[in-house]
């Protein structure tokens, strides 16, 4: 056996499927055992080792594919594991991941997008959060952001990253040190990442503005991002600026009514550039904010929403990107990359 080649166990009912999947993961380096049944599957994974597990999610009408990710989670915990499914969006991916899977892909599944799939989650894998240097825990979790919340939620795609690059800007213009302006701009990709854990979805892909009770559920999510990203003591900072994100300077935002100096300074940050992407972004409900509309009302939330000194700084750097930065949004949306002024 080729050690060196990371094994693959592939579960699906349609052979054909797993059978051309396969044929394309043998090809781009990997050890590849099939299996149509959930049950087989299973039983292989409690007599031989997988590097990586990629299970189809329905089988003969039931979800059995979930037994499957529970085998491998047990039995094999180091495992990389990938559903796909057939199924919305939204619940595919939400059952994935709160059950621990890797990554999900949405069917028919492009077997050379599987194959980068498996490469890229078996090498973070591998990768020391110590032994690393903080530019690469940077982009791992960038990459597991824009895998998670922001397919599910295709009005946001991009949002993490603008934000980032927005808060690297903020930051630096108020003198934070290098250190912080690292940690800010990772809290800044992963600051909504809370959301995946929420209990009903629904409200990503809503056609109007949240309820009363909606938006009380969602107010649980910068706290569950900053739970679900970890006690790891090299994110500890990172962590409380996630949680810190709708904050507010006059005592009220969630989930803690910190206000004023109680909000770390890199979180009083993130709570401008977050809201302001926000209204750059149209929805089904809303259109784009568009340039003196954003700075007449964040100039009006100076000491309300927002840390006055913040607010300055933010708003010349926003009269320097001027619409370059509202635009951002939509034409991330439309796959399109501009350069940031």
């Amino acid at each position: 056996m080729d050690t060196k080649r990371p094994n693959v166990l592939l579960v699906d009912d349609e052979r054909g499927t797993i059978e051309t999947l396969g044929f394309v993961l043998e090809r781009e380096g990997f050890r590849v055992t099939l299996h149509t049944e959930p049950d087989s599957a299973i039983a292989e994974l409690g007599r031989s080792s997988f590097d990586a597990v990629v299970s189809d999610v329905v089988f003969e009408g039931t979800a059995a594919g979930g037994r499957v990710l529970r085998a491998a989670r047990e039995l094999r915990p180091d495992a990389v594991v990938v559903l796909m499914t057939g199924y919305p969006l939204i619940e595919g991916a939400v059952a994935a991941m709160k059950d621990g899977a890797t990554d999900y892909l949405q069917k028919p599944v492009d077997p050379m997008i599987l194959a980068a799939t498996l490469h890229r989650a078996l090498r973070e894998r591998s990768l020391e959060p110590e032994n690393l240097e903080f530019a690469e825990l940077v982009d791992i979790l960038s990459g597991m952001v824009a895998n998670t919340i922001e397919r599910i939620d295709p009005y946001t795609a991009g949002h993490g990253e603008r934000t980032r690059r927005y808060c690297g800007l903020i930051a630096a213009s108020a003198g934070l040190d290098e250190r912080t302006r690292e940690r800010l701009e990772l809290a800044a990709i992963a600051h909504d990442y809370g959301k995946i854990y929420l209990d009903d979805l629904g409200f990503l892909t809503k056609k109007g503005p949240l309820t009363d009770s909606e938006y009380l559920s969602v107010q649980a999510h910068p706290r569950l991002g900053a739970e679900k990203l970890g006690s790891h003591p090299r994110l500890q900072d990172v962590c409380l600026w996630v949680a810190e994100h709708h904050e507010r300077w006059d005592g009220q935002g969630y989930p803690d009514r910190k206000k004023c100096e109680e909000i770390s300074l890199p979180g009083r940050i993130l709570g401008v550039v977050e809201v302001f992407d926000s209204l750059a972004t149209e929805r089904s409900y809303k259109k784009a904010w568009k340039l003196p509309k954003m700075m007449e009302w964040f100039e009006g939330q100076r000491g309300k929403a927002f840390d006055p000194d913040v607010v300055d700084v933010f708003l010349d750097a926003l009269g320097r990107g001027g619409d370059a930065w509202i635009q951002e949004p939509s034409l991330d949306l439309a796959g399109v990359t501009v350069p940031v002024l």
